[in-house]
């Protein structure tokens, strides 16, 4: 009798092992700013797929790519354009929504507008306080994102604060801007420094910070979608094709089924095919 009970505990213990065994973990790393919905999208496809792990890493765009060429992930987040050079060698990209990217000041600050310039002008060290564009007689504190961040790149390339060394595109930020590592890092210290201006994904805009216009036009996902906002990228996941398995192929499609879309648009960004 005990023999038998022995023998059945055993086999109880094989199979538990073996169906731990069985779940499969996807790797996604990459942009914060797109694993800020990513989280989302992860936690409802393991309602329904409880076999399937889908592990989400915040670590930058630059990282996230990196670190699919390097075997480490299975796919990328990047919420940047990927140069055609860094997808030689069968990798891929599809693009699951669009973000605007927010200028954001602390809530008691009362400019509401910057112009092109003016933001250049902030970033270049060149307007160094608040009186200057109609605000109140405080320095600034200015803060960026890191080199490896998605939304620094786009932001850059986009207000024109990029320059060319030795035939390399590099930033032409002030060295005295405050860099930080994440969205969030971005809001905490705008919200608590009346001084201070940042940018942030549009998706991740909250009551602790105040946006503002851009060249007289307000953040807005409409106004995103609509081309009015000009301050926008995409938001790509990046995989290598041939090494991509059942489980990440399977969680990419819903990424881009009618589902995952909507939420999408529910927590602020535009979905691929309101922006068709």
């Amino acid at each position: 009798m005990l023999k038998t009970i022995i023998s059945l505990l055993t086999l109880g213990l094989c199979v538990t092992s073996a169906t731990v065994q069985a779940k499969e973990t996807v790797t996604v790393a990459g942009s914060t700013s797109v694993s800020h919905i990513m989280d989302v999208l992860a936690d409802t496809y393991s309602l329904t797929h409880k076999n399937t792990t889908i592990a989400i890493q915040g670590t930058g765009s630059t990282a996230g790519i990196t670190a699919v060429k390097q075997g480490a992930a299975e796919i990328g987040m990047s919420s940047r354009i990927i140069e055609p050079t860094e997808l030689e060698g069968d990798y891929k990209t599809v693009t699951i929504a669009h973000d605007g990217i927010a200028l954001v000041v602390n809530k008691d600050n009362p400019v509401s507008n910057l112009t092109h310039q003016q933001v250049m002008d902030i970033y270049q060290g060149k307007i160094t306080n608040w009186k200057s564009i109609n605000g109140i007689d405080l320095d600034m504190a200015v803060v960026s994102r890191e080199n490896a961040s998605g939304s620094r790149f786009s932001f850059e390339h986009f207000m024109g604060l990029t320059k060319k060394v030795s035939e390399f595109t590099v930033s032409d930020i002030s060295p005295r801007v405050l860099v930080v590592s994440t969205n969030g890092m971005v809001k905490s210290l705008v919200s608590r420094n009346k001084h201070a201006i940042g940018y942030v994904s549009l998706g991740s805009v909250d009551d602790s910070v105040k946006a503002v216009s851009y060249d007289n036009v307000f953040p807005t996902i409409a106004k995103v979608e609509s081309g009015e906002y000009k301050i926008a990228r995409p938001f790509l996941l990046m995989f290598k094709e041939s090494k991509l398995d059942k489980d990440a192929q399977q969680f990419i499609k819903f990424v881009l089924s009618n589902q995952a879309q909507t939420i999408i648009r529910d927590k602020g960004y535009v979905s691929i095919d309101e922006k068709a």
